[in-house]
This record gives structure tokens, C-alpha cells and sequence, in this order.
């Protein structure tokens, strides 16, 4: 995963309102690169200042070591819960045309980034 990818997860995830989530299936197709797992490993390489409660598994859980840390969040943000999970149906952002337009920026930012990636010669074995 580039540090690009990371950063444009980290922006995204910023801008998630408070009382909100995104899954990491959604930011992924939100940016249009990467999957879950790649948002899970952005997300975890972070400084801990994100809103790290707010982007979750597709069930509505964070990972065990993160779960119980969250839940005082989600109450503080009336994030609906069921169970100890969010109910992500409820609770899923649903981004206005200008919210689009700035996720529209990150996502370009991120191809472009992704295709000046791609070009330059991957160089094996030593180097001269």
C-alpha cells in the first residue's frame, strides 16, 4: 500500500460527520482503489487523531482491541448500536453533492498518484 493511499484514506475518514460511519468496503469503492483490507491496513497506520470509530467492518464491529475503545464514542455521537454493533444500515453516511465533490478530488488525487506509480521502472536486483 503507498503512503498516497493512505493519506487519501485518512482524509476521507476525516470527513465523516460525527454520528455517521462508513464501512471499509465503502471507502474503498468511495476512492475507487483498494479493498477492505487495505482501508483496514491505511486506517491502522494512522496517528490515532482520525475519527478511527467511525470507519468499521461491514457488521457493524471494529477489531477486538478497538471495540470496547469505540463504544463511548458512539454513544456520545448517538451512532445507533444493537448488540454492542452499529447498526451500519442506520447509521451509514450518505455524502451531499458537495461532500461528493470533495471525495471526487481525493479520488483523483489518488489515480493520479496511482497511474505516476504505475509508470515509473520498477528496478530489480542491484542497483548500479
Amino acid at each position: 500500500m503507498s503512503a498516497e493511499y493512505a493519506r487519501a484514506v485518512h482524509r476521507l475518514a476525516c470527513h465523516i460527520p460525527a454520528g455517521a460511519v462508513l464501512t471499509y468496503g465503502d471507502i474503498a469503492e468511495l476512492l475507487g482503489a483498494g479493498g477492505p483490507r487495505q482501508v483496514g491496513a491505511a486506517m491502522a497506520r494512522s496517528d490515532g487523531a482520525l475519527p478511527w470509530w467511525r470507519v468499521l467492518r461491514a457488521d457493524g464491529t471494529l477489531p477486538a482491541d478497538l471495540q470496547a475503545r469505540a463504544i463511548p464514542h458512539w454513544i456520545d455521537e448517538s451512532i445507533p448500536l444493537r448488540h454492542g454493533r452499529v447498526r451500519v444500515p442506520v447509521a451509514r453516511w450518505q455524502p451531499d453533492e458537495e461532500a461528493f465533490a470533495l471525495l471526487d478530488e481525493v479520488a483523483a488525487v489518488l489515480a493520479s498518484a496511482t497511474v505516476v506509480e504505475e509508470a515509473a521502472p520498477k528496478r530489480r536486483g542491484r542497483m548500479l
